[in-house]
């Protein structure tokens, strides 16, 4: 667990940082490391990819086989209860327990990014904030949950989702896992200082600005891990590249648009509500949301059955493209909606602070 404390001058240069760290962030680290491997073994194994009871017979049929087997299970309990018990029996202090392990701030300056002035500043501030915080650091997990989501419509293994339009809906969540994860609470990130925030002189453009890049750059990367659903098809793979360029052009607008009427503050010490917070639904949202699904599914089918699956994939990139030539125009339209919720968001977020 630890605490941020960022003090706002100007150009937003002088930045403090004090981290207390808990003792369970190594255990963590090994629970999903050991839940990641786990479940790869079993998705493979179901999509007969790789089938690892074909080494792991021996053994558990072993232990039915003979008289002595069993004893590697009784001998593994053992020596785990030996150890969790002297681990916790060393930490019986009260004292120690309740005492804060503090040390020393580590510097990330990214001083790489200052070519890109404010613009860099905000950039700097949001990947501390993914590098840092346990509801963010989360957010990043369940993007990369979203990269094997495609592998339930490009496998045909479920009928219903054995179908074109059901391939781009697919494609749109593998490319842009972070984009709706991260994009859906754009201000909402920043609750905790955003009164200060906007207390500054700034300008807003650049603040948006740096939100759209971070998920340009969040989707490209996505699209680029996702690149294994080439084991598919080229096809299927040109699927998830036009979604990404949708996500970037149209999408993610859309987004950006819809983080505007949600004021529900984001507590960064926690991880829970990862998926979204049910007091950050309203019609507005709803709306909005509407198009980012409906859009790129309905231009595939058209032309896939007009045309071709081809001509289908040019009529989703080409929306992508389009939103992107209007890239000015939509930031100057969302930042206006943003200007004129920015003392509603304010009031929001300080009640509920």
């Amino acid at each position: 667990m630890f605490f941020v404390t960022e003090l706002w001058h100007g150009d937003f240069n002088f930045i403090t940082k004090i981290e207390f760290e808990r003792q369970n962030d190594f255990s963590d680290v090994v629970f999903y490391s050991v839940l990641t491997v786990l479940a790869s073994l079993a998705v493979s194994q179901y999509y007969n990819v790789f089938d690892v009871t074909i080494y792991t017979v021996g053994f558990f049929q072993g232990m039915y086989d003979t008289n002595y087997l069993f004893l590697v299970a009784v001998i593994l309990v053992a020596t785990t209860y030996y150890f969790s018990f002297s681990y916790f029996k060393s930490r019986l202090n009260l004292d120690d327990g309740l005492a804060k392990k503090s040390d020393l701030a580590t510097t990330e300056n990214f001083t790489w990014l200052n070519q890109f002035g404010t613009l860099g500043t905000f950039l700097k501030n949001d990947i501390r904030l993914l590098k840092r915080n346990k509801r963010s650091r989360m957010t990043l997990i369940m993007s990369l949950m979203f990269i094997f989501y495609g592998l339930l419509f490009f496998t045909q293994s479920i009928e219903v989702y054995d179908n074109p339009a059901m391939k781009v809906f697919a494609g749109i969540f593998v490319s842009g896992g972070f984009l709706f994860t991260f994009g859906q609470f754009i201000p909402s990130w920043d609750s905790a200082y955003y009164q200060l925030m906007m207390s500054q002189n700034i300008q807003y453009r650049e603040y948006i600005s740096s939100k759209w890049w971070l998920m340009v750059i969040g989707t490209v990367i996505s699209t680029i891990i996702a690149s294994f659903y080439l084991y598919f098809g080229l096809h299927t793979y040109l699927i998830v590249v036009v979604a990404a360029i949708f996500n970037i052009g149209v999408n993610s607008h859309l987004v950006m648009l819809g983080g505007a009427f949600v004021k529900t503050p984001i507590d960064l010490s926690t991880s829970k509500q990862a998926f979204g917070d049910k007091q950050a639904f309203n019609v507005k949202t709803m709306l909005i949301a509407i198009p980012k699904m409906l859009l790129p599914m309905g231009l595939y089918a058209l032309g896939y059955y007009l045309f071709s699956p081809n001509v289908g994939l040019i009529f989703v990139a080409g929306a992508g493209v389009l939103g992107f030539a209007f890239r000015n125009y939509v930031f100057n339209q969302i930042e206006k909606i943003y200007k004129t919720e920015k003392y509603a968001t304010i009031a929001a977020y300080k009640q509920k602070n």
